[in-house]
């Protein structure tokens, strides 16, 4: 194994790592929701949300309530940091992704 490799390697680990807290605060966010706002909950289909029979449309409405900050006009502290987490978690992991993708043909370019 050549450096290259043990750099792609471990940037993969770090971006599966961080795409793995982000779908695990995500997890807690909407066990949060179901008893903090379930209008909310039902609203982005929070019962099958990650299930196959998930309605992706709804799925979309949580991520542009959060990305559109509406969670800030919430009644509940505790929500808004967990929606204000859910943001940041998934901001890094989608930028890892990305950095990850272009990562690679730099990295079989240089051969290092």
């Amino acid at each position: 194994m050549n450096n290259s490799d043990l750099i792609f390697i471990a940037f993969s680990m770090i971006t599966l790592i961080n795409v793995a807290r982000a779908v695990s605060s995500l997890r807690c966010l909407l066990y949060r929701m179901r008893d903090i706002d379930p209008l909310l909950y039902q609203r982005v289909n929070g019962r099958v949300f990650f299930k196959t029979e998930g309605n992706y449309s709804k799925q979309m409405q949580l991520f542009h309530y959060i990305h559109r900050n509406e969670h800030l006009r919430h009644f509940d502290e505790y929500f808004i940091y967990r929606c204000s987490k859910v943001k940041k978690i998934f901001t890094l992991a989608s930028s890892l992704v990305i950095c990850n993708i272009i990562l690679i043909p730099i990295l079989m370019y240089l051969d290092l």
